[in-house]
C-alpha cells in the first residue's frame, strides 16, 4: 500500500484556476519554479491566445491572468509592434481596465485604452472582449445606461453567456484576487441599485444554461445576500440561516449539484471557481451530506472569493471547513 494514497491534494491559489494551458505559461512568465529565466513574452501570449480560438470566455480568463503577469511597457511594445494583430491592443487595454479597479485611471490613458479597444473590435468584428473592456472602463468612469447598455448588448450578440461581462453588471469579490471588491455596474454603489441588482440576478438564473460559463452567477448572488443578512445587526442577522435555507437558496443548489458534479460538465476556464462557490454556499447550508462531493471536484484548489471573505485567509478557511463536513457525514 502506497503512503498518503488517499490523503487529500494540499488547498492551494492558482491563478490558472481550470485552464492546464495557462498554468505553465504563468510560471513561465512570473519566474515560478523557472530559475526566473528569460523568456521572449509577446510569442508566448499570443501563442496562447491563439489557441483559445473562439472561446471567448476563456480567452477573457487567460487575458486577464496575463496582463497581470506581463509588465505594462511589454503590452505597449507588442501592440505597437505588431499593431495588426487584435489580441495585442486587448491586452493592453485589459491592463489598463483591470489596474482602474483599484487606480482610477487618467483621462489621457482613459482615451488611450477605449482608442485601443475600438482598434482590436475593428480587426476582429466578432470577438466581444474588447466591448468587454469598454463595458469595464464605462463602469469605472460611472458612465449613464444609455452608454453602458448598448455596450452590453454588444458583448450579448457575440456571446450571450461571457462570464467576465456578467459579474461586470452584477458586481463580485474576485476569484483572482484576494479581497479585491468589485461592485457591479447595476449595484448600488456604483449607477444602479440593490433592486435592480437583484432582478439582473433573478433574470440571469432563469435564462442562463446550467452549465454556461456565466452559470455561477445565481450562486455570487445568493452568497452576496447571505453576506449581506450576517453583517446586519439585529432581527435581519438572526434571519440569515433562513435566507440560506429557503426555497430560492434551494433552487440554486439543487440544480448547480445536479448539473456541476457530474465528472466533466463544467468545462469553462473558471469552472473550478463555480465549485468552490458551489462548496462555500453548501457549507454555510451546512449541508454535509452532499458537500463532500463538491469539495472532492475542487481538488485542492482553492478561489479567494468566497473562502477569503471577512479578511480570512482562504488557504486556511478552505480545509477547515472540509474537514468540519468529513467529521460530521
Amino acid at each position: 500500500m502506497i503512503l498518503g494514497r488517499h490523503r487529500k491534494p494540499a488547498p492551494r491559489l492558482a491563478a490558472e484556476v481550470d485552464d492546464t494551458e495557462l498554468g505553465p505559461v504563468w510560471r513561465r512568465l512570473t519566474g515560478r519554479g523557472t530559475g526566473h529565466t528569460r523568456v521572449l513574452v509577446a510569442p508566448l501570449v499570443q501563442r496562447l491566445l491563439d489557441d483559445a480560438g473562439d472561446d471567448w470566455d476563456r480567452r477573457a480568463h487567460r487575458l486577464a491572468v496575463l496582463t497581470a503577469s506581463t509588465r505594462p511597457s511589454t503590452q505597449r511594445s507588442w501592440a505597437q509592434h505588431d499593431s495588426r494583430h487584435p489580441d495585442a491592443h486587448t491586452l493592453f487595454a485589459w491592463e489598463a481596465m483591470a489596474r482602474g479597479t483599484r487606480t482610477p485611471t487618467a483621462d489621457a490613458e482613459f482615451d488611450e485604452t477605449v482608442g485601443a479597444g475600438v482598434t482590436a473590435a475593428r480587426l476582429r468584428p466578432h470577438d466581444p472582449n474588447p466591448w468587454v473592456v469598454r463595458l469595464g472602463l464605462l463602469r469605472q468612469r460611472r458612465r449613464p445606461r444609455t452608454e453602458a447598455f448598448p455596450v452590453w448588448r454588444e458583448i450579448a450578440a457575440r456571446d450571450p453567456w461571457h462570464r467576465e461581462p456578467h459579474v461586470q453588471m452584477y458586481g463580485y469579490l474576485s476569484h483572482r484576487e484576494p479581497h479585491v471588491q468589485m461592485y457591479g455596474y447595476l449595484s448600488p454603489r456604483e449607477c444602479g441599485s440593490r433592486a435592480q441588482s437583484m432582478e439582473f440576478g433573478d433574470r440571469a438564473q432563469a435564462a442562463i444554461p446550467a452549465t454556461a460559463p456565466a452559470a455561477g452567477l445565481p450562486l455570487m448572488a445568493l452568497i452576496d445576500r447571505y453576506h449581506a443578512a450576517l453583517s446586519r445587526e439585529g432581527v435581519h442577522g438572526l434571519m440569515a440561516d433562513r435566507l440560506r435555507d429557503g426555497p430560492e437558496a434551494s433552487r440554486v443548489l439543487d440544480r448547480a449539484l445536479q448539473a456541476w458534479t457530474p465528472a466533466g460538465q463544467l468545462r469553462h476556464a473558471a469552472a473550478l471557481a463555480d465549485l468552490n462557490l458551489l462548496a462555500y454556499a453548501l457549507t454555510a447550508a451546512r449541508d454535509t451530506a452532499r458537500v463532500a462531493t463538491v469539495f472532492g471536484a475542487v481538488a485542492g484548489v482553492v478561489t479567494p472569493h468566497p473562502w477569503g471573505h471577512g479578511c480570512y485567509d482562504p488557504v486556511l478557511t478552505f480545509p477547515h471547513a472540509q474537514r468540519r463536513a468529513d467529521a460530521t457525514r
